[in-house]
Protein backbone atom coordinates (compact mmCIF):
# COMPACT_ATOMS: atom_id res chain seq x y z
CA UNK A 1 0.00 0.00 0.00
CA UNK A 2 1.15 3.30 -1.21
CA UNK A 3 0.30 6.96 0.95
CA UNK A 4 -0.10 10.56 -1.32
CA UNK A 5 0.08 13.32 0.51
CA UNK A 6 -2.77 15.28 -1.49
CA UNK A 7 -3.59 19.29 -0.37
CA UNK A 8 -7.24 20.18 -0.46
CA UNK A 9 -8.11 23.80 0.27
CA UNK A 10 -4.33 24.10 1.93
CA UNK A 11 -4.69 21.47 3.77
CA UNK A 12 -2.64 17.78 3.65
CA UNK A 13 -4.29 14.79 3.25
CA UNK A 14 -2.64 11.65 3.41
CA UNK A 15 -4.30 9.11 1.52
CA UNK A 16 -3.43 5.52 1.04
CA UNK A 17 -3.78 3.78 -2.56
CA UNK A 18 -2.13 0.58 -4.50
CA UNK A 19 1.34 1.38 -5.52
CA UNK A 20 1.20 3.02 -8.95
CA UNK A 21 -1.81 4.38 -8.48
CA UNK A 22 -0.03 7.41 -6.57
CA UNK A 23 -0.04 9.85 -9.76
CA UNK A 24 -3.73 9.22 -10.79
CA UNK A 25 -4.36 10.12 -7.63
CA UNK A 26 -2.82 13.18 -7.50
CA UNK A 27 -4.36 13.97 -10.88
CA UNK A 28 -7.73 12.93 -8.60
CA UNK A 29 -6.96 15.25 -6.07
CA UNK A 30 -6.37 18.50 -8.55
CA UNK A 31 -9.64 17.90 -10.36
CA UNK A 32 -11.15 17.98 -6.83
CA UNK A 33 -9.30 21.28 -5.81
CA UNK A 34 -9.95 22.80 -8.94
CA UNK A 35 -13.77 22.44 -8.18
CA UNK A 36 -13.39 23.67 -5.21
CA UNK A 37 -11.33 26.81 -6.04
CA UNK A 38 -14.24 26.94 -8.45
CA UNK A 39 -17.04 26.90 -5.97
CA UNK A 40 -15.24 29.24 -3.88
CA UNK A 41 -14.78 31.89 -6.83
CA UNK A 42 -18.70 31.55 -7.22
CA UNK A 43 -18.97 33.49 -3.59
CA UNK A 44 -20.25 30.32 -1.52
CA UNK A 45 -18.32 30.01 1.53
CA UNK A 46 -18.39 27.53 4.50
CA UNK A 47 -15.87 25.41 6.30
CA UNK A 48 -13.77 22.77 4.57
CA UNK A 49 -15.74 20.45 5.12
CA UNK A 50 -18.99 22.15 4.06
CA UNK A 51 -17.19 23.25 1.13
CA UNK A 52 -15.92 19.40 0.21
CA UNK A 53 -19.71 18.38 0.93
CA UNK A 54 -20.86 20.75 -1.71
CA UNK A 55 -18.02 20.40 -4.29
CA UNK A 56 -18.51 16.52 -3.40
CA UNK A 57 -22.13 16.80 -4.68
CA UNK A 58 -21.25 18.98 -7.71
CA UNK A 59 -19.08 16.20 -9.07
CA UNK A 60 -21.62 13.76 -8.40
CA UNK A 61 -24.19 15.57 -10.32
CA UNK A 62 -21.69 15.28 -13.06
CA UNK A 63 -21.47 11.44 -12.58
CA UNK A 64 -24.97 11.29 -12.46
CA UNK A 65 -25.80 13.11 -15.88
CA UNK A 66 -22.98 11.04 -17.23
CA UNK A 67 -24.21 7.97 -16.04
CA UNK A 68 -28.03 8.60 -17.40
CA UNK A 69 -26.70 9.70 -20.88
CA UNK A 70 -24.99 6.50 -20.83
CA UNK A 71 -27.88 4.57 -20.10
CA UNK A 72 -30.08 6.49 -22.65
CA UNK A 73 -27.91 5.86 -25.05
CA UNK A 74 -26.96 2.29 -24.21
CA UNK A 75 -28.69 0.77 -26.97
CA UNK A 76 -26.80 2.46 -29.67
CA UNK A 77 -23.20 1.17 -27.65
CA UNK A 78 -21.24 -1.41 -28.74
CA UNK A 79 -21.17 -5.16 -26.49
CA UNK A 80 -18.89 -5.02 -23.94
CA UNK A 81 -15.72 -7.19 -24.32
CA UNK A 82 -12.98 -8.32 -22.40
CA UNK A 83 -10.74 -5.69 -23.59
CA UNK A 84 -13.11 -2.88 -23.58
CA UNK A 85 -15.87 -3.39 -20.57
CA UNK A 86 -18.26 -0.65 -21.08
CA UNK A 87 -19.12 2.88 -20.09
CA UNK A 88 -21.35 1.25 -17.88
CA UNK A 89 -18.63 -0.65 -16.22
CA UNK A 90 -16.37 1.68 -16.11
CA UNK A 91 -18.65 4.27 -14.88
CA UNK A 92 -19.22 2.06 -12.10
CA UNK A 93 -15.36 1.35 -11.05
CA UNK A 94 -15.13 4.91 -10.84
CA UNK A 95 -18.30 5.37 -8.78
CA UNK A 96 -16.62 2.93 -6.20
CA UNK A 97 -13.29 4.55 -6.75
CA UNK A 98 -14.40 8.61 -6.26
CA UNK A 99 -16.60 6.69 -2.89
CA UNK A 100 -13.51 4.72 -1.74
CA UNK A 101 -11.18 7.89 -2.10
CA UNK A 102 -13.93 9.88 0.15
CA UNK A 103 -14.20 7.42 2.65
CA UNK A 104 -10.38 8.14 2.86
CA UNK A 105 -10.50 11.73 2.94
CA UNK A 106 -12.72 12.11 6.11
CA UNK A 107 -10.47 9.49 8.39
CA UNK A 108 -8.81 11.96 10.58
Amino acid sequence: MAHVDIFLSGRKYTVSCEVGQEPRLRELADYVGGRLRELADTGVTGSDAHMLALTTLLITDELFDLTDTVKAGRSGLSAPTDRHPGAATTIDALTRRIEDLAARLERP
